[in-house]
């Protein structure tokens, strides 16, 4: 099963963000051992290339969104997924955003510390602190898109 992993997730990693940093490392921990088919938006690239321009000099976001992209899937975001987001009852349009293409794309879950985001989606809803549950749950491991062997650690 795929889940797409939201962008709060990327930037506690990419960041370093306290008290955040240990679950995100473990979700790309979880990704890397093949046990999560991550999938990450193209929409996240752009806040995360963006906020680390500005939040974070000593790191090259060029650097950060290509080891990104070699981790995760990156799936695109389409005019009907805007129009959908624009049109629903989810309340925040970039979260909405995300919902419609994960959607679009197959994903049935997505893996955020804000699960009230996405409330009114159709995904099912993981926070990072409850995976383990969700994993012992499923009875079974769950699926991979490619990664990087060596993993990856930003700070």
């Amino acid at each position: 099963m795929k889940a797409l992993i939201d962008t709060n997730i990327l930037l506690d990693m990419i960041l370093a963000r306290q008290p955040f940093f240990e679950d995100a490392e473990k979700i790309f921990r979880l990704v890397r051992e093949e046990r999560i088919e991550g999938c990450i938006s193209v929409q996240s690239l752009k806040d995360i290339f963006f906020l680390c321009k500005k939040l974070d000099k000593e790191q090259d976001p060029f650097d950060v969104i290509q080891k990104l992209s070699y981790i995760f899937q990156v799936i695109d975001v389409s005019g009907a997924d805007s129009i959908m987001a624009l049109t629903s009852d989810v309340g925040d349009y970039e979260d909405g955003l995300l919902a419609f293409s994960a959607s679009r794309n197959g994903i049935k879950a997505i893996i955020t510390r804000d699960k009230k985001d996405f409330f009114e989606s159709d995904l099912i809803v993981i926070h990072p602190k409850e995976i383990d549950k969700y994993l012992d749950s499923n009875g079974s491991k769950l699926e991979r898109c490619s990664s990087d062997k060596n993993g990856i650690r930003f700070k």
